[in-house]
């Protein structure tokens, strides 16, 4: 029972640690969006879907479950992109 309790816990904080990630590399992937290093952000983006992924199965071993997982997260990401919005600024250099 212990166990099985860890492994919730372990991957409600791998979802909440995805989400954020996801979402604050969206922003810069947004913010980037007519600068070359947007393919970073973009590509940094579907690293930490695939890392989520395996992290997930490896908890609770089916697949399936951990495909439903990634969507429901991916899906409270878009959601937060969509009714949070997104950061709006410029990139401002340290030294100037």
């Amino acid at each position: 029972m212990k166990a099985k309790a860890s492994k919730c816990l372990e991957i409600v904080i791998e979802s909440i640690n995805y989400i954020i990630i996801n979402y604050a590399l969206s922003n810069m992937a947004m913010i980037l969006k007519s600068n070359p290093l947007f393919i970073l952000f973009f590509a940094s983006e579907v690293w930490i879907m695939s890392t989520y992924w395996r992290k997930v199965v490896d908890l609770t071993k089916s697949k399936l479950l951990s495909a439903v997982l990634l969507i429901a997260c991916f899906t409270i990401h878009i959601a937060m992109v969509y009714f949070l919005g997104r950061f709006v600024g410029d990139i401002v250099p340290f030294k100037q």
